[in-house]
């Protein structure tokens, strides 16, 4: 805030009711929050998404994509779980929160962009870059794929004729294909790498990333059965 002097009397002074702020109301911004909940003992940090305008706080990961545009965002500042308690107050409380699962990259975290961006659609993921789902659709999707799944399973001649597609030689060379173009791109790279920084084998020790995505591989096939 400027300082304005005064002269007159004892010479230079101030005038104090010039340096009160103007605004006096009771107010604090009210800041978007991505991730796990600080007691998850997570690293944390600031970060901006310059095309939209907005900062956000998120779990500090290999690369981060920004919720609002799903392109890459700008690390303004680190920060640990208690700082991120002290800055967000009760917009962490669990009432403000709401769970979030991506279909891209299987993580799960929680976000309070839905009383802050009350409106607004087409979010994604802060993890991968992804498109996540709206409600709506995806309840729609899972219930579609549940009825196919029971039709299959219940019609003997279906299973016969899914059979009869997978040998034909066509179809085996656009998997085969797929499943290499699949193993190749950079999305499940980088994928691959950041959920073996997260997890450990049943003995307790880290995961290389060809072990993750050999499973995510196998994830995607029971995913699709």
């Amino acid at each position: 805030m400027k300082l304005i002097l005064g002269f007159g009397g004892g010479g230079s002074g101030y005038y104090p009711y010039t340096q009160k702020p103007v605004d006096y109301q009771p107010y604090r911004p009210v800041y978007l929050f991505r991730g796990p909940p600080p007691d998850a003992g997570f690293s944390y940090g600031l970060f901006e998404d310059e095309e939209a305008g907005k900062k956000y706080y998120a779990d500090l990961g290999l690369d981060t994509f920004s919720p609002l545009s799903g392109k890459a965002s700008k690390l303004l500042e680190e920060m640990s779980p208690q700082q991120v308690e002290r800055m967000l107050g009760d917009d962490l409380k669990t009432d403000n929160l709401q769970k979030q699962s991506c279909p891209n990259c299987s993580s799960e975290y929680f976000d309070n962009f839905h009383l802050t961006l009350k409106g607004r659609e087409g979010f994604f993921c802060h993890r991968c870059g992804g498109k996540l789902q709206q409600k709506n659709d995806e309840d729609t999707n899972m219930g579609s794929s549940s009825q196919a799944a029971v039709t299959m399973e219940h019609d003997p001649i279906v299973m016969k004729n899914i059979e009869k597609i997978a040998q034909d030689p066509s179809v085996k060379k656009y998997i085969d294909e797929g499943l290499k173009a699949i193993e190749r791109s950079e999305a499940i790279n980088t994928l691959s790498k950041r959920v073996a920084l997260r997890l450990t084998d049943a003995a307790g020790v880290k995961l290389t990333d060809e072990q993750v995505k050999h499973g995510i591989l196998l994830a995607f096939k029971n995913a699709i059965k």
